[in-house]
């Protein structure tokens, strides 16, 4: 929806949350993707309203550090001048990616604020101590931050057993543990900027609201979503669709 901040909208669709449990170290049998960037773009009724970029690096053996900066372009930075950017750190386990620290600064406008998350393994425990209302709350094993989800998404689509087309993933986010579900429902071709991929289609639902996320992971990209779209009342808000990558196989 138009009236809604465009990085709002875009996190949102972004935000696929996917479990991260407290496994040993990386397994013998996971292969991390390797350091790579990928640029969205993000449209409604067929007019570009900004870009989102996804970074993913390992810093260290066994560890790694993502972010998503959003931002508006063209004419629709008259009417969305804000910017945000969110980073997650952690370790790279058996089942994925656990979060120890996620930052969320927004700029630009008058809702300019900078959240930070630690999570506490040990205790359980999310910890909030930046801006005007700290909070601590209690996670389960599987808790993620809200901005790892795509990789965590493209670790269990590879993992997944064959016969297994629903999970149930949770996120922290404002003080709330959110949880979706996820229906992995076929297989398609899907046209992008970058040319057309084969991939998986899936439907997430959000168990506290009738807005429902539709994405598609490419397998030849270590199923990467190529496109994202959020729908609401049964219409389709916007698209977000993968215009430009690299680190992966994206000689195309």
């Amino acid at each position: 929806m138009i009236h809604r901040p465009l990085t709002r909208l875009i996190g949102i669709a972004l935000a696929i949350y996917l479990g991260a449990g407290l496994g040993a170290v990386a397994a013998e049998g996971f292969e991390p993707p390797p350091d790579f960037k990928a640029r969205y773009e993000v449209r409604k009724a067929g007019i570009t309203l900004g870009r989102a970029d996804l970074r993913f690096a390992q810093p260290l053996p066994g560890r790694y550090r993502y972010s998503l900066h959003t931002r508006a372009s063209g004419l629709a930075r008259l009417l969305f001048s804000s910017e945000v950017y969110e980073q997650s750190h952690g370790r790279i386990l058996d089942d994925g990616f656990r979060p120890d620290f996620y930052r969320y600064k927004r700029s630009g406008d008058d809702k300019a604020r900078v959240a930070e998350l630690r999570f506490d393994w040990l205790d359980l425990e999310v910890v909030n101590d930046v801006a005007d209302y700290p909070w601590r709350m209690d996670i389960t094993h599987d808790t993620i931050d809200r901005v790892i989800g795509p990789l965590q998404l493209m670790h269990d689509l590879a993992e997944r057993d064959g016969d297994d087309d629903q999970l149930v993933y949770r996120i922290a986010d404002g003080g709330q543990l959110k949880t979706y579900l996820l229906t992995i429902e076929g297989t398609e071709m899907i046209d992008t900027p970058m040319g057309a991929f084969e991939a998986i289609r899936i439907r997430r639902r959000d168990t506290d609201s009738n807005r429902e996320t539709h994405l598609w992971c490419a397998p030849e990209l270590d199923y990467l979503a190529v496109r994202v779209e959020q729908h609401e009342d049964g219409d389709q808000n916007f698209r977000l669709s993968l215009a430009a990558l690299d680190g992966l196989d994206s000689s195309r």
